[in-house]
């Protein structure tokens, strides 16, 4: 009887791991419209979901009227945008579930993944839409070459008004010290990358977009800098401590 009771529970284990080993089918969750390309013809994005959560989506369709259809798969899944995010920032379409905005140059799509709570973010990516070609430009997650984790999206916007759209976020800081006028904090700078097929940092505009909003002390957040916060909202600043006498 024990030796039966033995094969029955490794039976059902393995039964478990067939179960568990079986990929569950795509399923249609939204369909978004809008011109994407600037032709004046409505152009179609589809989203898909393996996940019981149908605010969460694992695979996005991008169709071009006249030019084919392009499908993205995230290794992970992407989620609802970040609320501040949307008090910051019109979207130009209709939905939670993705970003997007375009120029006379371009379309730029964001895809938000869950954010935990120690700020770790499990996918973020952009699409480009240009010359009506689709292409995933930025995606730390899947990433090899080490792209950073996008812990706080700050705006996606045409800052030098060349009609290319650029990305901006920063990291998540920490305010440690009361001092009078304010608190003392980390230094976390944001980091601003045009859009391109080729998704890269752009060193003079981070640069310029930090002295004008921020503060500027160079692109290593990950030295000892401390800045203090005026706690009226005011432009932060490079925080001196006095020399003890």
């Amino acid at each position: 009887m024990k030796g039966f009771t033995v094969i029955v529970f490794v039976a059902m284990a393995i039964s478990a791991l067939a179960q568990q080993g079986k990929k569950r089918p795509y399923r249609l969750t939204r369909t978004l419209v809008a011109d994407l390309n600037n032709d004046k013809r409505p152009d179609t994005i589809r989203l898909f979901s393996t996940l019981d959560d149908w605010n969460s989506f694992n695979k996005i369709s991008i169709s071009l009227t006249g030019y084919g259809k392009t499908v993205f798969k995230a290794r992970d899944y992407w989620t609802e945008l970040d609320s501040e995010f949307l008090v910051a920032n019109k979207n130009a379409i209709h939905t939670k579930l993705l970003f997007f905005k375009k120029t006379n140059i371009h379309s730029v799509i964001l895809l938000f993944g869950q954010i935990d709570g120690a700020g770790y973010r499990g996918e973020f990516s952009i699409i480009n839409i240009e010359n009506n070609r689709m292409k995933m430009v930025f995606d730390p997650f899947n990433d090899e070459n080490g792209e950073p984790d996008i812990e706080w999206p700050a705006t996606l916007t045409d800052l030098n008004h060349d009609g290319r759209l650029d990305f901006v976020y920063k990291d998540m800081g920490e305010l440690y010290e009361p001092v009078k006028g304010g608190e003392v904090g980390t230094y976390v700078p944001y980091f601003v990358y045009p859009v391109f097929d080729i998704c890269k940092v752009d060193t003079p505009l981070t640069k310029s977009y930090n002295e004008q909003y921020y503060v500027y002390a160079g692109l290593d957040f990950k030295k000892r800098i401390e800045i203090f916060y005026p706690s009226d909202h005011g432009k932060p600043r490079i925080w001196k401590r006095k020399a003890l006498k």
